[in-house]
């Protein structure tokens, strides 16, 4: 199952997954990894921000962290020389 079809399968309202899809297509698009890094703490920054909410069960946040650090690995390693 790749990143988009783990977020698929999670049941989040339409506002939340459009700023999670947005954070995710701006690691994919980073030029460097510094700016994957700043990506990443966006991103991880918003998913804090929605576990704080108590809105969403603790399956769905984990999923939402692993996520999203493994579209940032996946561009890390695109990145390598």
């Amino acid at each position: 199952m790749n990143g988009a079809d783990a977020l698929a399968a999670l049941n989040l309202p339409p506002k939340v997954r459009k700023c999670v899809d947005s954070h995710r297509a701006c690691i994919e698009r980073a030029e460097d990894s510094g700016t994957v890094d700043v990506w990443l703490d966006r991103a991880e920054s918003l998913i804090e921000g929605l576990e704080a909410s108590g809105a969403f069960n603790d399956a769905t946040i984990e999923a939402l962290y692993v996520n999203v650090d493994k579209v940032a690995m996946a561009r890390l390693a695109e990145l390598k020389p």
